[in-house]
């Protein structure tokens, strides 16, 4: 089998990280809609990141890599790096695919629920809550606007619409702006404050680079705080 969403999604479920309630998110939210045509592909198990790839000059090795398990480096040093190897610091970036699933599986979550996200990378995560959830039920903090606005256009083209904010989510949603939708990942051991104007904090899991995701009320897995 080919490269690409059936392959992907065989390999997941194999491992126990995609499970049954969480495949149609991920048929209806395909990742290759939610990944740049400039990539620096990552791999599996390992923080390093190969050179960069193309869409329009290398599509063969774009869609290998949209459709490997493996994390995918979308932005350096916040924008400054652009160039063909890689730069110093990773700050946005499409996920592994198997710690996507292992993270949203364990947020445990269930209908009617809101679910705040600091930190997306390409709005994939956010793309595949709002599936689940319902956009209206999803709030995305992101503190660089051109990644938000980037984010908001795929979303979009994908026909949803979270409510999303531009600010820095560890401050809480009253000093962030509405700009619908979007996406972004904190640095590791950074730390989201409660949200403002909540009355119940917010659970939140990490990913490999540092995303948290929230949702509202709940206890937390066994083992987590």
């Amino acid at each position: 089998m080919e490269a690409g969403p059936k392959r992907l999604a065989s390999a997941l479920m194999r491992s126990g990280a995609l499970k049954t309630d969480w495949l149609p998110a991920y048929e209806a939210a395909p990742r290759h809609q939610f990944v740049p045509d400039t990539i620096w592909p990552g791999r599996a198990g390992a923080n390093r990141q190969d050179d960069r790839v193309t869409l329009e000059g290398q599509p063969d090795l774009w869609w290998k890599a949209v459709y490997r398990d493996a994390p995918i480096t979308t932005q350096w040093d916040h924008g400054e790096y652009t160039g063909p190897k890689t730069g110093r610091t990773p700050t946005s970036s499409n996920s592994m695919p198997t710690m996507v699933f292992t993270m949203l599986d364990a947020l445990n979550i269930r209908e009617g629920q809101e679910v705040l996200e600091v930190g997306t990378g390409t709005g994939w995560n956010a793309a595949l809550l709002s599936h689940r959830l319902g956009a209206d039920h999803v709030v995305s903090v992101e503190v660089d606007s051109r990644t938000a606005e980037d984010a908001r256009n795929r979303l979009t083209l994908a026909g949803l619409h979270p409510l999303v904010h531009v600010g820095n989510g560890c401050r809480g949603l009253r000093r962030a702006r509405p700009v619908r939708p979007v996406d972004r990942h904190l640095f590791r051991g950074q730390r989201p404050r409660r949200v403002a104007g909540t009355d119940r904090e917010r659970r939140h899991h990490r990913d490999p680079v540092g995303a948290d995701v929230r949702r509202r009320g709940g206890r937390p897995p066994h083992g987590r705080r």
